[in-house]
This record gives structure tokens, C-alpha cells and sequence, in this order.
């Protein structure tokens, strides 16, 4: 027998951008990572040999979620990587929405309730207030001439997170303030907490003002 010929268990896999995606050799090689005959990976999967025949000879086209599955019996998964190599994740589920539920099309940069952009249109009158915004196309293409292309959409539970994170920073601010200027130690009398601060109280937190509002309305009942 002749020798055998080793080739690059990674060669032809994935070398360049542009190129069509060929599903059906990525079975193949799944096969080969997890060591699975096609009956074996056809019973882990759910379907029949014939099945997986059909879709490693692109005589059926396979579907994303199918390859997903046969990927992760591999320990592999699909990935969406940028020209640099770098993976890019997909839009979220719980992107904000607008009054009828819908998702703000995809290509507009949707900003938060509060970040209302300079030409925005505002409701008509008695209509309920905006769940967000976006920019018109000319101003959208400067705003990203300067700042870039946001990633993703706002969330809604990123939204969430981030007044619960203001919320907290706001107490942490207030709680430094009392640190730095504690409140004097109260030293109202007893008799001070029936209504206001007696004349000869030193604390006077709550004087008694009743004499001057006499003053201003004359014949004021006391």
C-alpha cells in the first residue's frame, strides 16, 4: 500500500471572508472531532442516516439551528466573526420597543426615552410619551461620523440596570455628604416635640413661628 497522505485537519476551513459558507463539509468535520459514524450522529440527533447522508453531500441544505446542534456534539459552535477576526454577537431579544410592541428597525440608532435627539417630532397632543427615539438619516450619519456606529440598540434590562446603578450611586453620594457634615446631636427638650422648639430650647431644629405669623394677620386665632 502506498503512504499515506496527511493533509492540514484545518486547511480549506474558514480561510478567508467572502467565501460561501459550505454547511455540509462542517458535518464532516464534526464527524471527525467527535469520532461518530453518520448512524451514530443521526441517533444523537434525532434523525435518520439517510438525513445526515443528504445533508453532508448538499443534496438537503442544513439549517443553522441543525448545525448548531451537530457542532456542540463536537464541542464547536458557529461564530460571526468581523474582518478582523473578531466575533460579533448578535442584537438582543429585549431591545426597547415602541407603544404597538414593535422593535425600532434594526438599521436606526433607537436611543433611550430620556436621550431625545435635537429633531426629533414631538407626539401629537394627549398621545402617550415616546418608549424611544431615533434620529432622522442625516443626523444620524453625522452623529456617526463623530461618535461611531453604536453596537446595539438600548435593552430594556439594560435600561433597568442602569437606574438601579444611579439609584445606588445617588445613595452612596448622599451617605458620603452625612459623613462629611454629620447632623448635630439633637438636644431639643421634652416639651419641644409637642409642637415646636421652646423659646429657651438651644437646639431650635423646629422653631415656633406662630408668633410672627400674628404678627403678619392680626386677630389670627392662636
Amino acid at each position: 500500500m502506498g503512504d499515506m497522505q496527511h493533509q492540514d485537519p484545518n486547511e480549506g476551513v474558514g480561510d478567508g471572508l467572502g467565501e460561501v459558507f459550505d454547511g455540509a463539509r462542517y458535518i464532516v468535520r464534526a464527524r471527525r472531532v467527535a469520532d461518530l459514524s453518520q448512524r451514530e450522529l443521526a441517533d444523537e440527533i434525532g434523525v435518520s442516516r439517510a438525513t445526515v447522508g443528504r445533508l453532508e453531500s448538499g443534496a438537503a441544505r442544513v439549517d443553522t439551528g441543525t448545525l448548531s446542534v451537530i457542532l456542540a456534539k463536537a464541542g464547536l459552535r458557529l461564530a460571526v466573526l468581523d474582518r478582523e477576526g473578531r466575533e460579533i454577537s448578535p442584537v438582543p431579544l429585549d431591545v426597547l420597543r415602541d407603544h404597538a410592541d414593535r422593535r425600532f428597525p434594526g438599521h436606526l440608532d433607537a436611543r433611550p426615552p430620556q436621550d431625545a435627539p435635537s429633531d426629533r417630532v414631538h407626539p401629537r397632543r394627549g398621545a402617550p410619551e415616546p418608549l424611544g427615539w431615533y434620529q432622522q438619516r442625516p443626523s444620524r450619519a453625522r452623529r456617526r461620523v463623530r461618535n461611531g456606529t453604536p453596537v446595539d440598540h438600548p435593552t430594556v434590562s439594560g435600561l433597568r440596570e442602569a437606574r438601579q446603578a444611579a439609584y445606588w450611586e445617588g445613595v452612596a453620594r448622599a451617605e458620603a455628604r452625612r459623613a462629611a457634615n454629620p447632623e448635630p446631636e439633637c438636644s431639643c427638650f421634652d416639651d419641644c416635640f409637642e409642637r415646636a422648639c421652646l423659646v429657651e430650647c438651644p437646639c431650635q431644629c423646629e422653631p415656633d413661628h406662630r408668633a410672627s405669623l400674628r404678627s403678619v394677620r392680626p386677630g389670627a386665632d392662636a
